[in-house]
């Protein structure tokens, strides 16, 4: 179990038996995505040069925001997931850099990049599973419980985890078209964990989720949770959209339930699936987020100048 580089020298995790974890890749060539794409997102060469031209102006119009206009991967990752459409993204940009910059001081400053959380990385909190769902989303998970060692990881920490792991399924040009399932297993929630979360805390995370994201969140499982989640559920319901209501599902330890969302193929036997993929090594995971801290240093560089925050 290592770190390779591919013949494009994007970085990927060689978990063996044939099993792989990346990121980053190039536009997608395969018919099937570019047909789902066009069907799906609208994208045609003519409609994606019509909305990046449009998208740039409404962004050049926009007072004193900064962001790369030139740099077209960052602006489909924005136009591609909302299907081109131009005026949603904008807004979805401006969303993004209103709240960098009115929460910046508490959620992201120190938090920018994943080096600032691999301690997050390291404990085994987080693990992208290998193989694309039947419709091409990919997969996360993410241990609020017994893996969440709250003494070291802060609730601050959570958040900014959900931020730069959003940007970073980002990269992917097939997770823009086919978007992400997440898996939250609170197996081990304890006082201590719950402790952790407060209104602000809810309603920055779903604020940034609702507003600021462009990822489609295909869907959002909640595995392992015991009657002390509905406390800690209680805190965030209040500012969960109805759209996003509708996404979430409530298996507790029915992974039958589970398995009718997500093919089993996919899963790992602790979540009633016949994958054999080893698991990643949490540090080796670490090692491998931090190969993309300058992809986050450069984004941090852009947003709204300090008076004009909306």
């Amino acid at each position: 179990m290592s770190i390779k580089y591919n013949e494009k020298n994007y970085p990927y995790i060689d978990l063996g038996h044939g099993y792989i974890i990346y990121l980053q890749d190039d536009d997608y060539t395969d018919q099937r995505w570019i047909l789902k794409a066009e069907q799906e997102l609208n994208e045609t060469a003519e409609n994606k040069a019509r909305s990046l031209e449009q998208l740039r102006e409404l962004l050049r119009d926009e007072p004193k925001l900064t962001v790369p206009l030139d740099d077209e991967k960052f602006l489909l990752k924005f136009l591609r997931p909302l299907g081109y459409d131009v005026q949603r993204a904008f807004d979805c940009i401006r969303h993004t850099f209103a709240m960098k910059r009115t929460y910046g001081k508490d959620y992201y400053e120190g938090r920018i990049k994943p080096s600032h959380i691999r301690h997050i990385y390291d404990s085994g909190m987080v693990s992208f599973l290998p193989l694309r769902d039947d419709d091409g989303c990919g997969i996360c998970v993410t241990q609020l419980g017994r893996k969440w060692n709250t003494s070291k990881v802060s609730m601050y920490d959570v958040v900014a985890l959900f931020r730069i792991n959003i940007e970073a399924s980002l990269m992917d040009p097939l997770v823009q078209v086919n978007g992400i399932r997440i898996i939250f297993d609170f197996d081990g929630l304890s006082m201590s964990h719950v402790a952790q979360a407060s209104p602000k805390h809810a309603m920055v995370s779903l604020q940034w989720i609702q507003k600021c994201c462009p990822l489609q969140l295909k869907s959002i499982h909640i595995v392992n949770n015991s009657m002390l989640f509905n406390v800690l559920f209680t805190i965030f319901k209040p500012f969960i959209s109805k759209e996003l209501r509708d996404k979430m599902h409530f298996h507790n330890r029915d992974y039958s339930g589970l398995t009718k969302c997500i093919s089993a193929k996919c899963l790992p036997p602790a979540y009633g699936g016949t994958l054999d993929a080893p698991d990643c090594e949490g540090q080796l995971l670490g090692d491998f987020m931090q190969l993309y801290d300058k992809h986050y240093e450069a984004m941090d560089a852009f947003g709204y100048e300090e008076s004009s925050a909306k």
